[in-house]
């Protein structure tokens, strides 16, 4: 089968640099931070403290003794790091995590050094020239670097979330190829829109071969029964599922977790994976703060947490519809956008953002088109009520005190 080119952040390095410099010249990419001591709900910049509305952390847990005490317990029995290619001999933190991991998620799982080598490592090995891949095109960066790497593999980039271009390709591909796997993002980290589950759901059910890999890095935790995220909170007993989560973000400590409908899977992956064999180990002080979080997620007050930061979404995007805010997504996650469109004007507004005590991100090329910049900002549980009140009130004035427009609220 004939390969077709993924276009996807692979852009020329120069348009890259050219827009990654207009960021930090305009001080809002490549910013380091000047705090002596984190909180999480400040962070200092240039000895100026913020309110911090850009951070992953979304439940707060990095900030949670029960994850300090991890680490501490981890490095006081096996030091900084454990030196050894994983490929010889891990370090028993690894089977002690993955065990849980499995519990947590009633599925086998892998450990992986990040996310990120989790796909490079399941992906080309479980993905043959027999199958075919149809990935979204705003599926994270990481995705398509991974599918990259594939030899011999027809590969089609859809548009996003478009359930009837996807539906129209899974029926031409089926009839050459053995199985057909759709590779999508389970939450946006852009935009804070998920994957059409229900709809995905039909396709399963119409498509024996279709497959679906789903990276839910920003859903991992705060989201699903014991934080398992949403893809496999939708499909709990799917056996065409595999997911990527994150054990940073949310989850507060470092690396992935690849998650497989069966044991055989894993171990392939486990025995041929390319990042498995050759890639350096999590090291012993996150792997103790990664089993404590897990741990954590499966006590009866993780709940609660979910429920707090659940509060706080809800009210960011009650305030913003209120004040006419267009949030580029309205649902249910922690991941808000505004588009600007002229950079300049997503400039003007973090740096009003800035001046006003908040600190929110910036959306740009090659994250989004050229023309669809704004400011994304995120809500976590380290934001208080009167933050998030206080942050939605410096957003509204500013859009109506500068000359900044905010532009259509269609997420395509």
């Amino acid at each position: 089968m004939p390969r077709t080119e993924v276009r996807a952040p692979a852009h020329h390095v120069e348009s890259i640099q050219d827009s990654v410099r207009k960021g930090v010249d305009a001080g809002v990419l490549l910013q380091r931070s000047t705090d002596d001591v984190y909180n999480g709900r400040f962070v200092d910049i240039e000895g100026h403290p913020l309110r911090n509305f850009g951070g992953c952390s979304y439940l707060g847990l990095d900030q949670r003794a029960e994850l300090r005490e991890g680490a501490i317990d981890a490095t006081r029995r096996f030091g900084t790091q454990f030196s050894f290619s994983r490929a010889y001999l891990e370090s028993p933190l690894y089977h002690a995590l993955e065990e849980q991991l499995s519990e947590l998620t009633e599925r086998p799982v892998l450990v992986s050094p990040t996310t990120s080598l989790g796909h490079l490592a399941t992906l080309p090995t479980l993905i043959t020239p027999r199958d075919a891949v149809l990935v979204d095109r705003s599926a994270h960066a990481s995705i398509h670097m991974a599918l990259a790497v594939l030899k011999g593999v027809h590969i089609e980039a859809l548009r996003h979330n478009d359930m009837a271009e996807l539906d129209a390709a899974i029926t031409r591909l089926s009839t050459r190829a053995a199985r057909v796997w759709y590779v999508v993002d389970g939450l946006y980290s852009m935009h804070g829109d998920f994957a059409p589950y229900d709809e995905l759901q039909g396709l399963l059910d119409k498509h024996p071969q279709l497959s679906l890999y789903v990276d839910d890095a920003h859903a991992t935790s705060w989201l699903g029964k014991h934080g398992r995220g949403s893809a496999l909170e939708h499909f709990p007993n799917c056996d065409r599922l595999l997911v990527a989560l994150s054990l940073n973000k949310a989850f507060s400590a470092a690396g992935g977790a690849i998650v497989y409908p069966n044991a055989e899977m894993r171990q392939q992956v486990r025995e041929c994976g390319g990042p498995m064999l050759f890639s350096g180990p999590v090291q012993p002080p996150m792997l103790g703060a990664a089993l404590a979080s897990a741990k954590l997620h499966m006590a009866p007050e993780f709940d609660a947490l979910q429920q707090q930061l659940m509060e706080r979404i809800d009210l960011m995007n009650t305030l913003c519809e209120h004040a006419g805010i267009p949030l580029v997504s309205r649902e249910r996650s922690p991941i808000f956008f505004v588009r600007c469109g002229p950079l300049e004007d997503t400039f003007r507004l973090l740096h009003g953002l800035r001046e006003a005590g908040f600190f929110a991100c910036v959306g740009m090329f090659p994250a989004v088109p050229h023309d669809k910049s704004g400011p994304r900002f995120t809500v976590s549980t380290h934001n208080t009520r009167e933050d998030v009140h206080a942050f939605v009130d410096a957003l509204t004035t500013l859009a109506r005190t500068s000359d900044v427009k905010f532009l259509d609220a269609t997420v395509h």
